[in-house]
């Protein structure tokens, strides 16, 4: 992974201001940086606080207009670069960030990326708790299961850092994802979904030996 972080720091200039995501890649990333010479902000409360015990300087979203780049992770790829981010939580804040990104890149380890997305990777959703019961039929409609996620540290559902629950939703495949997070999306106390279509500019792969790196732009 030590190439991956390379790689990635070569693309962080100096005054730029930058967005770094959860997880423990964009973590290293972090440790590995000078960030004297740019302007940090971050959708996760773990990479905040990583940035709080590094004495690194946050910068809150409303206090930002564009991102240079915004750094993040995933649980799976597709060829044309769309992403499933649903093992965290928080892709309604991420996906915030992303907006603002001019470049927005993906970090992952190689066995990630598919031709199709991963189906033992769940769509999450983030869910007004009195909404949840509607959001399960409808999903079961469309011939997926789905399930509150439950807390392995308490008992009760997982809350979200704006106090909602998510709703796991797993199918066969993920042929047809566009239609059904399209569908799940428009419904009344759906926040956000884990699937982000046409927001990824960049993926950095880790192969065995060297990093991969794929743009929108060039496929």
């Amino acid at each position: 992974m030590e190439k991956l972080i390379e790689s990635a720091i070569t693309m962080i200039k100096p005054g730029m201001t930058v967005s770094f995501g959860g997880g423990r890649t964009v973590g290293r990333l972090i440790h590995a940086l000078d960030t004297s010479a740019i302007r940090v902000s971050s959708p996760s409360e773990q990479t905040i606080g990583l940035c709080q015990e590094l004495n690194i300087p946050v910068v809150p979203l409303e206090q930002v207009t564009k991102f240079d780049l915004a750094f993040d992770g995933c649980d799976s790829i597709d060829q044309n670069l769309n992403v499933l981010k649903s093992n965290g939580g928080i892709h309604t804040f991420e996906r915030l960030y992303a907006n603002l990104a001019d470049r927005y890149i993906i970090m992952a380890p190689m066995e990630r990326f598919t031709t199709e997305l991963n189906p033992q990777v769940q769509l999450a959703l983030e869910v007004l708790e009195l909404a949840i019961p509607q959001v399960i039929r409808v999903v079961e409609q469309l011939g997926g299961q789905a399930k509150i996620r439950q807390s392995q540290d308490m008992a009760g559902m997982v809350r979200t850092p704006n106090g909602n629950g998510l709703v796991d939703c797993n199918f066969e495949s993920w042929s047809e994802i566009d239609s059904i997070n399209e569908r799940l999306a428009i419904m009344t106390g759906v926040l956000g979904t884990s699937y982000f279509k046409d927001v990824v500019t960049d993926v950095l792969l880790a192969t065995d030996a060297d990093v991969k790196h794929i743009k929108k732009e060039d496929l």
